[in-house]
C-alpha cells in the first residue's frame, strides 16, 4: 500500500503514519518469534562419526571433538583422521 501526501503532513497525519509503521513492525517480529526453527540433521554427524570408524553414540550436546577424541580412547573406533 502506497500513500501519497501533498504538501506537509499536519501532526495526526505523522502520529498516524508512525502508528502504522509501529504496527507492521511489531507484526513482522511477532511473525519471526514463531518461526520454527530446523532441527539439526543428526544423521550427518552419525555418517560422519561412521566414516571414521567411530560408533556413533546419542550425547545431549552437539558432538564435538573432545567427544570423538573421548570415543577414541574408549577403544570405540579406528584411527581415521582423529588419529593423525
Amino acid at each position: 500500500m502506497r500513500v501519497t501526501t501533498t504538501g506537509t503532513p499536519t501532526e495526526e497525519e505523522a502520529a498516524a503514519a508512525v502508528a502504522a509503521i509501529t504496527l507492521l513492525l511489531a507484526e513482522e517480529a511477532a511473525q519471526a518469534d514463531h518461526t520454527p526453527a530446523a532441527p539439526p540433521a543428526r544423521w550427518r554427524d552419525s555418517m560422519r562419526l561412521m566414516a571414521q570408524g567411530l560408533q556413533p553414540t546419542r550425547v545431549p550436546d552437539t558432538p564435538r571433538w573432545s567427544t570423538i577424541e573421548r570415543l577414541r580412547r574408549a577403544g570405540k573406533g579406528g584411527m581415521g583422521i582423529v588419529g593423525l
